[in-house]
Formats: structure tokens, sequence, C-alpha cells
């Protein structure tokens, strides 16, 4: 029996990233939650903002591998000790990953299935539609940008390696979430990260909320998840009410995913 070896496969070609053309104002953006999470911005008129580290994927705030060894690199050919560079990277790992309060939205023109079922969880989930430069006015953040994914294998290269915000990086197993994110930085544990002081996670808030400013111009469209009954559709409606906003009302939809099939023949 002759056996044929597989080739071996190629080596990750080395990658670029160049400076992205910033998202315009106008892409559309969702954020998916569970009714209750709906409920509290309808009371307290904020979104929620949490520290990376308290997100499920343990990478987040961290920059490309590559950027340490290719730093590790250039030290070792011009004979610097690479500490030098090991402080400032432990410094920068830091901040991002403590010293941000972020809130993360999925870029798209429609709506997203898998988002439903990762972030709505049920048939009683809500979905707000809005676009980057309307909650980037409402908010007011520190800063905000579409999320860049990479392959953690790959040699990745940007301008410099202080180029893109460390917060923006992301693993490629998380490309589908197309996420834009918005930020706050905490300055007060930034000071401290560079005077050097110590800190347990354990003693750090879990994040804040951050005031909507004008929720008119934030909320273009209220969509409720595929299959929500006409008795959830109307507990929407008597909460809004609740909260005196009724001009929520024109705003709520049920999903797409609801209309019929022969609906599009017509």
């Amino acid at each position: 029996m002759i056996t044929e070896k597989l080739p071996m496969p190629a080596k990750p070609a080395n990658e670029l990233i160049v400076s992205k053309e910033p998202v315009s104002d106008g892409t559309v953006i969702w954020r998916y939650f569970k009714f209750d999470r709906f409920v509290d911005i309808l009371k307290t008129h904020c979104l929620w903002f949490s520290r990376p580290f308290r997100f499920e994927d343990q990478w987040e705030g961290l920059f490309p591998p590559s950027y340490a060894r290719r730093t590790r690199q250039y030290a070792d050919a011009n004979g610097i000790p690479f500490e030098e560079f090991d402080r400032d990277f432990r410094m920068r790992r830091l901040r991002h990953r403590y010293a941000h309060f972020v809130n993360c939205w999925h870029m798209s023109h429609h709506e997203s299935d898998a988002m439903w079922k990762l972030y709505a969880l049920a048939k009683t989930g809500i979905a707000i539609q809005s676009t980057a430069g309307d909650v980037n006015e409402c908010l007011r953040p520190h800063n905000s940008g579409r999320v860049i994914y990479y392959d953690p294998s790959h040699d990745v290269r940007s301008p410099t390696i202080f180029g893109p915000q460390d917060i923006l990086f992301k693993r490629n197993a998380f490309s589908w979430e197309q996420e834009y994110r918005f930020w706050f930085d905490d300055d007060e544990l930034i000071e401290r990260i560079k005077a050097g002081e110590e800190f347990r996670e354990e003693d750090l808030s879990f994040g804040r909320s951050e005031d909507i400013g004008d929720m008119q111009r934030l909320i273009k469209k209220i969509v409720v998840a595929p299959g929500a009954s006409d008795e959830f559709i109307e507990q929407v409606r008597a909460t809004c009410a609740e909260h005196r906003k009724r001009w929520l009302w024109t705003l709520i939809e049920r999903s797409y995913s609801d209309r019929m099939w022969d609906s599009f023949n017509t």
C-alpha cells in the first residue's frame, strides 16, 4: 500500500495591519440584551461599561504576541536589555486590561441570529439599533473604534507597535461578532499603574454606568426577539409608558425573522 505524505501547512504570511479608515458616523450598530437589562436602561438612563478583564475572553485588552516577540528580536540585535521594553509592555497590558470601561456593539445592517441566541437568550430579548456617530454623541466616551481581529500565530504588524489601541485587538475566533467598542478611561488606575503601584482584581469595580444623554437620538429602533409573543410586546410597551417613555412605542418592531416566507412575494 502506497501512502502519500500530506503537505505541511504553509507558514502563515506576515500580516500588515495598516490604519483603517475610520468607521463612518452612519454605520449601523446593534446592542442585544435580555429584557431586564432593557428595563434598567429605562430606569437609569444609563449604559453599563465593563472592565475588559471581566469579559469571557482571557486575552481581552492584550496586544498581539508578535509585538513583544519582534521587540525582543530588535533588542537582541542592538544589544539593548529587553527588560526595559518588558516593563513598558507590562504597564501597557495592565492599562488596557484593567483601566478601561468598555461597552460593545455589533456592526451590521441587519439582525444577527447568533447575537440573539448569545446575548438575548430567550424570546423575551431586546435589540436596540443605533449608529456609531449617535452613540458617540450621546455618551461622549474617551474613545471608540472597530475591533481588529487577528491570528495570534501570525506576525501581526502595524505602522508602529504603538499603533492601534490594544483594547481594539481581539483574536479572530471572535470575528463573527463584528464588534464596535466605546470606552472610558479609569484615570486614577492609569496613574497608579504608571507609578508602579500594585493592585488586586478583586478590589476593582466590575465597571460603571454612563449617562446616555439624548436617548431619543441614540435609539433608532427597538426590535423584540424572534418568536416574541403579543403579550411580551405589550409588556415592552407598558414598561416604556411606566418610565415615561411612551415615545418609544413607535420604535418597537417585531424581528425581521418573524416575517412569513410568502410575505416576500408581495
